[in-house]
């Protein structure tokens, strides 16, 4: 996977060639028939060129591809970096020690494996009374390389299963889908049984299910969601936007005023097998967990070697997975004194990040209430993730998603519930 490089990178003041090298196999099946198969072989090259002018610098991307053009798409990227100047800073110099994570199986799934792992999926879905109305499943293995004008270079190889998967009951009138999205480094790991229990719940309730109440009450999320809310944990523990002024809270200083369980969360790059874990980031920084909150407090802010520079710290690598300390309750115990909203999923939920401020469709859930479970779906939850961390309790009881590894459930105390 080396590509030389075209002679004018030689005017640039650093560089990082970042080559990835992907064969995957595609399988798409349509009500447990499989209607299509692909394979697929990508290779990708990003040359992130740095350039150094009246001692400011500033940076631009070019995608190589090998051929006579290469030259010229250079020469762009460095007119382009000559555009965006910026305070001087530069690359981590000397020797760099990556660690070796484990990213993937000895073997990567063949398509008879892959295959036997539908046909599982398939008849646990049947045995339930549902069913699989379409299913997509990608699997297959990248390498990924890293050299730069520093030195230092690396390669590692990961896998990566990605799923889409519709559950479907009923008929007619009465038939009711859910729709799980779901990615792994190990086929194993793709589909847990608690994550499919869930969805065959929902969808065998979904045709009964009415509108939550309206008003304020405790509204329990999975992990699934709680990933896209640590979205405005990440942005305000970024360095980026303390030097820019965006923001204004640093290292030591309370984001949560935290009321119930602690809020304690690290970033980590190098856990086993995790979708967001890798040996370094795109600027040869290694790879290193790092305590972000505790107790609610900021501990470190994660910057790359920019705006590490202007702070005057050191870079601390990708981010990785955020890991959330589980709390000592029993999950099943989140939804005692009720009414508890349980949502197993929104339909969309994007948290402004900066205000912490977030409104989302609730794509199905249960209230539960006097000892009942009531399946309900549509209306909406709004509220503020900040304000909801201060006040929320953490099952003991941990589970992965994309990107989060941590309690399962975390109740929020009062959430605004919008329904009937």
């Amino acid at each position: 996977m080396s590509l030389p490089l075209p002679v004018e990178v030689q005017a640039a003041s650093e560089w990082v060639l970042t080559s990835q090298e992907t064969d995957e196999t595609q399988l798409y099946w349509r009500l447990s028939e499989l209607h299509a198969e692909r394979r697929a072989e990508t290779v990708n090259h990003e040359l992130v060129l740095y350039r150094d002018l009246d001692g400011q610098r500033g940076s631009a991307s070019a995608y190589l591809t090998g051929d006579e053009g290469d030259g010229r798409r250079v020469q762009t990227a460095l007119t382009a970096a000559a555009l965006a100047l910026n305070p001087p800073y530069r690359l981590p110099e000397g020797p760099a020690g990556y660690p070796e994570i484990a990213l993937c199986a000895d073997h990567l799934p063949d398509r008879e494996a892959l295959l036997a792992w539908q046909a599982g999926v398939v008849a646990e879905i049947a045995g339930a009374g549902a069913k699989a109305s379409h299913l997509e499943l990608f699997a297959g293995r990248q390498t990924t390389s890293i050299r730069a004008s520093n030195g230092r270079d690396h390669a590692w190889q990961g896998d990566q299963f990605l799923m889409d998967l519709v559950v479907a009951a009923g008929e007619g009138d009465e038939s009711a889908e859910f729709r799980l999205m779901r990615q792994s480094r190990l086929l194993p790991r793709l589909l847990p049984q608690t994550v499919l229990e869930r969805a065959l719940r929902a969808v065998r309730d979904r045709g009964r299910a009415v509108l939550p109440p309206t008003g304020r009450m405790p509204v329990v999320l999975p992990a699934s969601e709680l990933a896209t809310l640590l979205s405005a944990v990440d942005v305000h523990t970024n360095g980026q936007f303390l030097v820019t002024g965006m923001l204004q809270k640093k290292a030591g200083d309370a984001l949560i005023e935290a009321e119930g369980d602690p809020v304690t969360i690290a970033c980590d790059p190098a856990l086993p097998y995790a979708v967001a874990s890798a040996p370094t980031d795109s600027s040869t920084v290694p790879a290193g967990r790092l305590q972000l909150l505790e107790g609610g407090v900021i501990r470190n802010m994660h910057v790359d070697p920019q705006f590490g520079a202007y702070l005057g710290i050191a870079p601390t690598g990708p981010v990785g997975t955020f890991v959330w300390e589980p709390g000592t309750t029993a999950a099943a115990d989140l939804f005692a004194d009720g009414p508890v909203l349980e949502v197993l999923a929104f339909s969309a939920n994007m948290p402004d990040p900066m205000t912490g401020a977030f409104a989302a469709e609730i794509k199905m859930g249960y209230l539960h209430r006097g000892g009942e479970r009531i399946p309900v779906a549509q209306g909406s939850v709004t509220g503020n993730v900040f304000e909801a961390l201060a006040r929320c309790r953490l099952s003991r009881e941990a589970e992965e998603d994309k990107g989060y590894f941590g309690p399962a459930l975390v109740r929020f105390e009062e959430l605004q519930v919008a329904g009937a």
